[in-house]
């Protein structure tokens, strides 16, 4: 098994003070109660920008052999061995190797506890803080102590070890036409709720164009990745596509793949969305939070379910 290449981010975790209460002076034992928060927040741009900087530094040392034109994305990501992650770190990691939102992903909780400090004595409370390219998280670590941190113990440096892989984005579409169901290969664009994926589905049809689907064409190269695709319905034939109504009688339906040289978000994934009734939102329908895209009504005009065809977006960093 060949192993993906790995690259480095520094990270910087620092102990920082929330509270110091001196009770030196009191011969009295004392009960304290204490809120702080527990936080973090990820900007998938930062971070990203970031790995495909370290990726193009590897790339020009020669040290490993990477694609120019290709996008690299995190499969996995962890701290560097003898640094002892917390959960919240942890959880921060994981959300780098998902699908990627797009702007500022946060989150808080506030969390009470209780400390006593004894007569005579002071209590010093420092919270775990961690910073990296786009990352930030406070999290639940809490050191005590009844001197202050010097600023050597207080800070120091963390290398986030992550493994990367080239990010596949779609570069096309190839209708497909037959004539049973057992024809459909497994690399079709499935529907979201898990019903037909024929696009002729509830409609009569000659013998050769009975099932009539849609076969993702995947690319590594961003220059060939598309950033959308256009519905046209018309009563003229283009021979150029490939009629998703073939058989069918009446007008022809063809979706015509874009690119926006402008853009820098990709399809990334395809899904059909079938429906009773029309759907104006797609956004609250198939992968809420992330960036996406649909065409409009494939069967308008015609009877029969509404048909959407549905894109996931993702963003690229070309080497």
């Amino acid at each position: 098994m060949t192993s993906k290449p790995t690259i480095a981010i520094k990270a910087r975790s620092a102990w920082e003070l929330i509270s110091d209460y001196d009770n030196r002076e009191n011969a009295n034992e004392v009960t304290i109660t204490f809120d702080f928060v527990t936080s973090g927040s990820y900007i998938s741009a930062m971070f990203n920008e970031a790995v495909a900087s370290e990726a193009r530094k590897l790339a020009e040392s020669g040290s490993v052999q990477l694609e120019s034109g290709v996008s690299y994305g995190p499969i996995t990501a962890s701290t560097q061995a003898g640094y002892q992650m917390s959960s919240e770190i942890n959880t921060m990691l994981e959300n780098t190797i998902g699908e990627q939102p797009e702007g500022i992903v946060s989150w808080d909780k506030k969390v009470t506890e209780g400390y006593t400090v004894h007569a005579y004595s002071r209590l010093i409370l420092y919270q775990r803080h961690f910073y990296g390219p786009g990352i930030s998280v406070q999290d639940s670590s809490i050191l005590l102590d009844d001197v202050p941190l010097n600023a050597a113990d207080a800070e120091e440096e963390v290398l986030i070890n992550i493994e990367f892989e080239p990010k596949s984005f779609i570069s096309g579409i190839q209708v497909v036409y037959g004539d049973q169901a057992s024809d459909a290969p497994d690399d079709r664009v499935g529907d979201w709720f898990g019903g037909s994926d024929n696009i002729n589905y509830g409609f009569d049809a000659n013998s050769i164009t009975q099932i009539c689907l849609a076969l993702l064409v995947y690319t590594t190269q961003v220059s060939e990745a598309l950033t959308n695709f256009d519905l046209i319905i018309q009563d003229q034939e283009d021979s150029r596509y490939n009629d998703l109504a073939a058989g069918t009688g009446g007008n022809y339906r063809y979706l015509i793949p874009v690119r926006q040289n402008n853009q820098d978000l990709f399809i990334s994934k395809l899904t059909l969305v079938r429906s009773a009734s029309s759907v104006d939102d797609l956004f609250n329908v198939t992968w809420p939070g992330l960036p996406q895209g649909a065409t409009g009504n494939i069967n308008a005009g015609r009877e029969g379910t509404y048909l959407y065809l549905s894109r996931q977006l993702q963003r690229a960093y070309a080497l």
